[in-house]
């Protein structure tokens, strides 16, 4: 008996490593080579639809005879497909890894780009567009795992890079049109060249991306914490865990965690996840500064038709063209913010939110306050919202089911965004847009309390990490209680 529980207690206080992953060690071995390949990969594919206002003078150049509804129907296709397909590569994500991901992804962005070479075919350049946009989280979504190869710092500062990534997708198509006035390129040649970007993530996803996502090395000691308090972390989610947690206190009363102390969330389940109000604040907020973001870029030609000249106008359009894809200079900042504490950054975008939607409302027509504060105000608020819900999304709850959140996510932005067309069309039938910026300024207050929120959950999981840091000081001391009576009970044997 006393040789049965000396080999059990052996047997507890082992450790036990994963199983080695040989494209693991490939990405481990260099990875800020990987990150900035999966970086490049979502500048080039990920948010190039909605640099449509770049392509569509050249199609117009080239001849394209479309009507301007026919137009608007090829874009949103672009736009709502990059919307939507979030979901599905998110469950393909979850369930198949990165590479099954982008291998699909990439075959399906190509289509989109030969489709789109037959430009003269409204049908053609339809669907082609709308693949592109379609394609293009999921050739996103299996990169952004790779935050995993960094510290904290240098995860968020990741995550901060593929959100610039994604929004400064939109210089593709101005780069075509640079290119198309200096050299007559051919739209359908661009196309067809194009063909190297989805080819490269295709042998990328062949032979680079692993089957499963990386696991994060910082967050074992929080997985750790975590199960000492709650069931969420599936021994699928925490290869590292050691199982002297599990039995070693056998016979001794184990302390329960403080009331204050707030469940983890970190790889929940998914149905636990979807009923938490953390997840379902975070997504609304996004919803509704998208919404506002879009709602400029769409409406600002019209609404500088009804305050300034013709010829401001021209300027100010081209002016406001320039500076959007140019939000990610506020990069560092946000990645060090997200770092030390995401609640600033929430609420630093919901006063920015605050700032451009009062001048949209009472100062229209400074072409100053434009210019200086609305279009850089627009571009860096894209930057913070992206990079926010990137962060957020697996910090907050982990990448067990990181793929299908985020689609979630973005399932709710589609939804609020359908508010965009009556907003327009009620600004149309009363010749101004004061109403609607109203609207939406007043629809960006309630969102200080999401960063409320963020605050109090932080207190509480600050309360729990203390409690736990307790705890785990009383576990490691039965552990060495157990050790001095495996060395001597073993000397016995």
């Amino acid at each position: 008996q006393q040789y049965n529980n000396t080999q059990a207690t052996i047997a507890c206080t082992m450790e036990t490593s994963p199983p080695s992953n040989d494209r693991h060690s490939v990405l481990k071995a260099h990875p800020t080579f990987w990150a900035s390949v999966g970086v490049m990969q979502t500048l080039l594919s990920a948010g190039i639809v909605f640099g449509w206002a770049s392509l569509l003078p050249v199609l117009r150049d080239e001849g394209v005879d479309n009507t301007p509804q026919e137009f608007s129907k090829i874009f949103t296709c672009g736009a709502i497909g990059n919307y939507l397909s979030t979901l599905l590569f998110g469950v393909t994500l979850d369930r198949f890894g990165p590479r099954v991901t982008a291998i699909l992804a990439s075959l399906l962005f190509g289509l989109g780009l030969i489709l789109c070479s037959f430009q003269e075919s409204f049908y053609c350049l339809s669907i082609g567009f709308g693949l592109l946009g379609f394609a293009g989280p999921g050739i996103q979504m299996p990169t952004l795992h790779l935050s995993n190869l960094f510290s904290s710092a240098g995860g968020a500062f990741y995550m901060s890079s593929q959100a610039a990534a994604f929004d400064g997708g939109t210089i593709v198509f101005a780069v075509v049109r640079y290119f198309h006035q200096s050299t007559s390129l051919a739209t359908a040649d661009f196309f067809r060249v194009f063909l190297i970007v989805p080819g490269s993530v295709l042998l990328t996803a062949v032979f680079i991306w692993p089957d499963k996502v990386l696991d994060n090395p910082e967050t074992v000691q929080q997985e750790l914490d975590a199960k000492l308090e709650s069931p969420y972390l599936g021994p699928a989610s925490s290869p590292y865990l050691s199982p002297r947690i599990k039995g070693q206190t056998k016979g001794k009363k184990k302390k329960k965690t403080s009331n204050n102390a707030e469940q983890s969330l970190v790889n929940a389940p998914l149905g636990v996840v979807l009923r938490h109000p953390s997840f379902w604040s975070l997504a609304i907020w996004v919803s509704v500064h998208i919404l506002k973001l879009n709602f400029v870029v769409a409406t600002l030609n019209d609404q500088l038709t009804n305050t300034v000249d013709r010829n401001t106008k021209d300027a100010m359009i081209d002016l406001f063209g320039a500076m959007l894809p140019f939000g990610f200079v506020v990069l560092p900042l946000v990645a060090w913010l997200l770092n030390k504490s995401p609640t600033w950054v929430i609420q630093i975008a919901n006063v920015v939110g605050i700032a451009y939607g009062a001048i949209l409302v009472w100062f229209p027509s400074s072409t100053s306050l434009l210019s200086f504060v609305v279009f850089p105000a627009v571009a860096t608020s894209r930057q913070m919202v992206y990079s926010t819900v990137f962060h957020q999304i697996g910090a907050v709850f982990g990448f067990a089911n990181y793929g299908i959140l985020l689609g979630s996510t973005n399932i709710l932005v589609s939804t609020v965004s359908a508010i965009q067309n009556p907003l327009v069309n009620l600004s149309e039938n009363l010749g101004d847009y004061t109403t609607a910026n109203s609207v939406l300024l007043l629809m960006t207050v309630p969102l200080f309390f999401v960063g409320l929120m963020q605050t109090a959950d932080s207190k509480k999981k600050k309360s729990a990490s203390r409690s736990n840091s307790r705890m785990r000081q009383e576990e490691e001391g039965l552990l060495d209680e157990d050790q001095k009576t495996i060395s001597y009970n073993t000397t016995g044997v």
